[in-house]
């Protein structure tokens, strides 16, 4: 009895043991990758580049050679099917492959989570000229393929357009079709995951580069929320643990991540990484980081970027017109816009549910992890709105 007691023991102990090497290791690999010395951008460069972008209306720079090298390396089923020269009678990217019409969006959509995207996208779809037969988020970019049956399955996502054009000329001269993926945004760091790329500096491209090359005059729309309450939001909905205490915690290490990564790395880089891993996603509200790089590539007039607060608090059918108007289709006659106005929406409403349970349950957050956050973000909110040239997006109102 005691020899089968004395192996137990030691059987507890070497797979305690293991766990606790386990964990170490994985936790060392995540704060590695963020403190490798690597050669980038130091900050300075990086204004400098912002301050030169708000001296022209065209793009910084639009795709270049190596980056185009770079796409056609890693995703050639991408580039070399889906760029291709449309059909002048559609408004919308189609194309014939053999007899078979096949279309890309005329627009993408994205955001953040519950930055309100999807309240954006149903009211879109009230359009006439926008097609609504359609589920909102693909996500082809976040898992963009590499072979042929990847991409079949993005142009079948648009099937049910490309088959309604076809067989309606007067239609196809108007209609337009959407990709509502949020991701379209932030999601950056998934390019590299998904192509195996190895690398210790900078993202090599984004998803602006990848729209870029299929569909250069792509129409992007972004709503983007205050990045507290942004930031907030999404932790409450997603994590499992909700406690304020626990909270407060997390924001005190990504925060510490965060600057410990810019000690090394760009402020692109570590937006990007730390955007896509564990809550909470600090990076996903660096706008800037995410918005520069779409401004790098598309010209200003073909990206339209909004406030959910303008969106939900304010003239909300109004903005709606505005977007139909960038989307260069006809607005809305007003009697079609009045189940809008003072309309709760169905993400506000769950929001509010899942509020009160948090509020029930945990308490509110602590007032020093939204004063942690504020101070966090404010810097960066000051260089997007001098970005942008719009001080609604210091959310300070």
């Amino acid at each position: 009895m005691m020899e089968l007691n004395r192996q137990f023991c030691l059987g507890f102990f070497v797979a305690t043991c293991l766990l606790l090497g386990l964990y170490s290791y994985t936790n060392n690999l995540y704060l590695r990758e963020l403190a490798l010395p690597r050669l980038i951008k130091s900050k300075k460069e990086d204004d400098l580049t912002m301050e030169v972008s708000l001296l022209t209306e065209k793009p910084m720079h639009a795709a270049d050679s190596q980056i185009w090298i770079r796409m056609q390396q890693y995703f050639p089923e991408v580039i070399g099917r889906l760029k291709r020269d449309f059909l002048p009678e559609y408004k919308n990217p189609c194309f014939l492959e053999g007899n078979r019409t096949r279309c890309l969006p005329y627009f993408y959509l994205g955001g953040a989570p519950k930055c309100g995207t999807t309240d954006l996208w149903f009211n879109l779809l009230r359009h006439p000229r926008v097609f609504n037969n359609i589920v909102k988020e693909p996500h082809f970019l976040k898992n963009i393929p590499k072979t042929y049956s990847g991409t079949e399955k993005y142009l079948n996502h648009f099937d049910t357009f490309a088959k309604w054009v076809s067989g309606d000329p007067y239609g196809a001269a108007k209609s337009v079709v959407g990709d509502g993926s949020a991701s379209t945004l932030w999601a950056n760091y998934d390019i590299v995951k998904k192509a195996g790329i190895q690398t210790e500096g900078e993202i090599p491209f984004v998803f602006a580069d990848v729209i870029h090359a299929i569909h250069p005059k792509a129409k992007v729309i972004f709503i983007l929320r205050d990045p507290t309450n942004r930031t907030i939001s999404d932790y409450f909905l997603f994590s499992r643990d909700k406690s304020p205490t626990h909270f407060h915690a997390k924001v005190v290490q990504k925060i510490e991540w965060f600057e410990q990564c810019l000690r090394s790395r760009s402020l692109k880089s570590c937006a990007n990484v730390l955007g896509s891993r564990d809550i909470p996603r600090l990076g996903i509200s660096v706008y800037i980081a995410h918005i520069r790089e779409w401004l790098r590539v598309f010209p200003k007039d073909q990206v339209l970027i909004l406030r959910t607060e303008d969106w939900h608090y304010h003239e909300d059918t109004n903005l709606l017109q505005d977007v139909f108007k960038f989307l260069d289709i006809e607005a809305l006659p007003e009697s079609n816009l009045q189940p809008i106005k003072k309309k709760e929406t169905l993400n506000e409403i769950k929001s509010k549910q899942i509020t009160q349970r948090q509020s029930n349950k945990h308490g509110n957050v602590l007032p020093k992890t939204r004063k942690l956050l504020d101070e966090f973000y404010a810097p960066y909110n000051e260089q997007l709105a001098t970005f942008l040239k719009d001080k609604r997006f210091l959310w300070k109102t």
